[in-house]
């Protein structure tokens, strides 16, 4: 094997390396990124707590308490809503700990810009979210939208075995070359467009399954995935946030690893076939 496919090889796995580091980022580095209200009193009114982290029953503790949501919610949301806050190293574990992904936030006349800087924002994590999601919910309320503790339950609760198996993918991406290896190092780097694709798939859900309580009689729509948009009073805006300018790097790093490795291994099957 010549230096030069060697030196290309290394650089892909160069590349590959720094994509896993993304990869592992995303999954832990919510602490960093997670949304704090800018207005808030103290610290610990600064970061509003919910429980739209639930992930399955057999990772949650026995003690936790729980509360059963809505009658009309259980088909979606199941029998129970655990009061589950996890924390430690357990909590990195089990994917409780995500960066945010994407933001959406509302704006209107009730919401003052001097206690509202932000709007009315919330910031999609890969299982759960942060900033206003209890004030969003009431909002949603109004106009007959389901909470969004409702939306991509069981999706959610997979996520930690996603990123698993795409670290998994990876590694084996570093050693092996025998027939369809690419694969292991493409089906990692589509994860921005497989969530964009499942975030704005749940976004027309929500908007299309509006139910007769809201105060607010509206027709079924598809809420703005990327941009500004108008909703009753509210403007909207919809964002890609750090999160998925990770799963970016993650692509293009990966696709540059294929790429150049794929180049590699050809040359080399030329010359061995001399």
């Amino acid at each position: 094997m010549s230096n030069s496919i060697k030196k290309r090889i290394l650089l892909s796995h160069i590349l590959a390396l720094l994509a896993m580091i993304l990869l592992l980022g995303a999954y832990t580095l919510k602490p960093l990124f997670q949304y704090k209200d800018p207005v808030a009193i103290d610290e610990e009114d600064a970061v509003e707590e919910n429980f739209s982290f639930q992930p399955f029953e057999f990772l949650i503790p026995e003690d936790v308490e729980y509360y059963a949501p809505p009658k009309q919610l259980q088909e979606l949301m199941g029998e129970k809503i655990y009061e589950f806050q996890p924390s430690g190293f357990y909590a990195y574990l089990i994917g409780a700990r995500t960066m945010p992904v994407w933001m959406v936030s509302l704006e209107a006349p009730q919401y003052p810009k001097a206690a509202f800087p932000d709007g009315i924002p919330v910031y999609f994590h890969f299982t759960d979210w942060s900033g206003k999601a209890n004030e969003m919910n009431t909002i949603n309320h109004y106009i007959g939208m389901n909470p969004m503790e409702a939306g991509a339950v069981t999706l959610r609760r997979t996520i930690p075995f996603v990123f698993l198996t795409f670290f998994v993918m990876l590694i084996v991406y570093l050693f092996y070359n025998g027939p369809g290896w690419w694969l292991l190092g493409m089906i990692p780097a589509s994860f921005p467009w497989l969530y964009l694709g499942f975030f704005s798939k749940w976004l027309y859900w929500f908007g299309h399954h509006l139910h007769p309580w809201g105060a607010f009689k509206i027709k079924p729509f598809m809420p703005t995935v990327l941009g500004d948009g108008k909703v009753a009073q509210f403007t909207t805006h919809s964002y890609p946030t750090i999160g998925f300018y990770f799963l970016l790097g993650i692509f293009i790093l990966l696709t540059f690893s294929v790429l150049i490795r794929r180049k590699a291994l050809k040359d080399l099957s030329a010359i061995n076939s001399k």
